[in-house]
């Protein structure tokens, strides 16, 4: 092989087998990997029975499957670790908080409101404008300012 391609190396174990270990360590029977990775036990039975070929594995199984254990996609296939864990471990993980439908109603309320107040004076603003406002009211309502503030700085910056 010439210098500079990369050699394929078999993994070290079968899908199958690292699937098995790792349900073993989370005490994980193949109906629970089944439910949380919304497929059937079927599918990880074919999985844990190594009659899934890695060529021909669906991405969006292999994560699915991966995540239901707690486990690199890329670890489970190929038996080698993410050549990117380094980077992401490095980054702390932030979890997103659920939108708050009521604040984002409200957001669009007092942006809607400004454009009726410049309306008044026969001024418009682009939609581009509209959903900045938008965007900026619903952020100072999610870190507490109060409406009235809010509607203040809403119609200084529609104006």
């Amino acid at each position: 092989m010439s210098e500079g391609v990369l050699s394929w190396r078999m993994p070290s174990a079968s899908i199958g087998t690292r699937l098995a270990r790792r349900m073993g360590e989370l005490d994980l029977h193949a109906a629970e990997v089944a439910r949380r990775a919304r497929t059937t036990e079927a599918t990880v039975s074919n999985w844990l029975g190594d009659k899934i070929s890695p060529d021909h594995v669906k991405a969006t199984m292999l994560l699915s499957i991966a995540d239901a254990v707690e486990m690199d996609p890329r670890e489970l296939l190929l038996g080698e670790p993410s050549r990117t864990n380094s980077i992401h471990e490095s980054v702390p993980a932030y979890r997103s908080q659920d939108l708050q439908p009521d604040t984002l109603t409200l957001a669009f309320q007092l942006a809607t409101d400004a454009l009726a107040e410049l309306g008044k004076h026969g001024k418009t603003l682009p939609p581009s404008k509209l959903g900045e406002i938008a965007k900026v009211a619903f952020e100072l309502l999610e870190e507490g300012l109060p409406r009235a503030k809010v509607l203040r700085f809403v119609l200084a910056a529609a104006a």
